[in-house]
């Protein structure tokens, strides 16, 4: 695909993309990121996308998985970060649960934790201040001196490494 038929298309298609990202993910800043994913990933399509229709179906076929697969990782950090206090882990609250639920709850929160304290500072940092101050990545990069990109950069690759981590079967001391 020529970049001027790319850039055509991009600029034509983002508003029609984003609203179905926006459909998926209640979120413009996670819409926003799912819209930029597919158009990259259009792009390294390169010339195995001729025409502008098949360029448009496939664009909004591959927004429509980003969305999808953003929303299942969200929503699998987003439990996990709920468990969380500004001391990493919240404390198990006062309720008579029977005592699976509280061991397996208490497990959760220490996999949690470890795979915070495992991140990079700046991820730990980037992640605290979103999920558990509430602030914005705007706030983080005005606070930060930095750019809202970089911020949002930061953020996705912790979301990462936490997703890597709380998915990796944790080994048993012998």
């Amino acid at each position: 695909m020529q970049e001027t038929l790319f850039t055509d298309l991009a600029t034509r298609l983002r508003p029609r993309l984003m609203s179905l990202a926006r459909g998926i993910l209640h979120d413009d800043e996670e819409a926003a990121d799912a819209v930029q994913d597919a158009l990259v990933s259009l792009w390294r399509m390169g010339d195995r996308v001729q025409q502008a229709t098949e360029a448009e179906r496939l664009a909004m076929r591959i927004t429509r998985n980003v969305s999808l697969n953003k929303q299942k990782r969200r929503s699998f950090v987003v439990a996990a970060l709920n468990n969380m206090s500004s001391d990493t882990v919240r404390p198990l609250t006062a309720r008579q649960d029977n005592p699976h639920e509280n061991m397996e709850r208490q497990e959760m929160e220490r996999q949690v934790n470890d795979a915070i304290a495992a991140l990079p500072k700046n991820q730990q940092t980037v992640i605290l201040m979103h999920h558990m101050d509430g602030l914005s990545y705007q706030q983080i990069a005005a606070i930060q001196g930095s750019t809202e990109s970089a911020v949002r950069m930061t953020a996705s690759r912790a979301k990462a490494n936490l997703m890597n981590s709380l998915k990796q079967p944790k080994q048993e001391a012998s």
